[in-house]
């Protein structure tokens, strides 16, 4: 049996992925989803969050814990985590999964992939960057707009999803993430098994994105789900299906 170790993306919290996790457990495999520094119920300040080594402290230190290898899961911005892991610890990593996740090669920037024409102009992130708050300690979101929000990142969940998760995101998340410099190496990171997981609908981070980062990090098996950003919501089963399947 495998040990999935989940990780959240921007303002969200490890019980995203309750259902999932319970998902994955029925069938036998162990699952840890951590709050990564200043989320959830992590108590570190969010101006405390100096780089991507603090902010993915939780994470790493569930990797420590574990016997074995384990298959770890970055959602959107906890893509660049599992970047940072995947280079500092391959021993301890039996696959990543990047779902809709940033992935930046070698001396880039999950930042850049925001920065660019194919971010910038597409359709769905003109009509709704108003949801964003660029501020001194981090990348904001604007709690008074959830229909904007939703539209982003819910934009195929029920209401009662929606508000339970509306309810648990904290308001900034630390820059570190998004300007953590990537350091991968072929003899490191390159040698881990990878997958990524296309979200066809995706009003978050548009599929052209997720396409141009698996071009500049080739090597990925990729896998489609016909969901919004958050499909550990909106299609849970269908989520955990493939991960079942990478975990065989």
């Amino acid at each position: 049996m495998a040990t999935f170790i989940l990780i959240h993306g921007s303002w969200h919290w490890g019980g995203c992925f309750q259902k999932v996790a319970n998902l994955l457990g029925a069938a036998g495999h162990a699952v840890i989803a951590p709050d990564l520094a200043s989320h959830g119920f992590d108590p570190t300040p969010t101006a405390a969050v100096s780089d991507i080594a603090v902010y993915a402290a939780p994470a790493r230190e569930a990797l420590e814990a574990i016997e074995g290898k384990a298959i770890l899961v970055g959602h959107s911005v906890g893509g660049a985590t599992c970047s940072w892991l995947g280079e500092e610890m391959p021993e301890r990593i039996a696959a990543l999964v990047y779902l809709t996740g940033f992935m930046a090669p070698n001396g880039r920037t999950a930042r850049d992939f925001v920065m660019t024409p194919t971010y910038l102009k597409d359709p769905a992130i003109v009509e709704t960057q108003g949801m964003l708050r660029l501020g001194k300690e981090g990348l904001g979101l604007d709690l008074s707009k959830p229909d904007l929000i939703a539209r982003s990142l819910y934009s195929d969940c029920t209401r009662h999803d929606i508000e339970r998760a509306m309810a648990n995101l904290v308001r900034v998340t630390p820059h570190a993430p998004f300007a953590a410099v990537s350091a991968i190496t072929p003899h490191r990171f390159g040698k881990l098994r990878r997958h990524y997981i296309e979200c066809l609908q995706d009003h978050g981070l548009p599929l052209p994105v997720q396409r141009e980062m698996q071009a500049a990090v080739p090597g990925a098996h990729v896998h489609q789900l016909d969901t919004g950003h958050s499909p550990f919501l909106s299609a849970p089963e269908a989520l955990a299906d493939v991960l079942l399947d990478i975990a065989d």
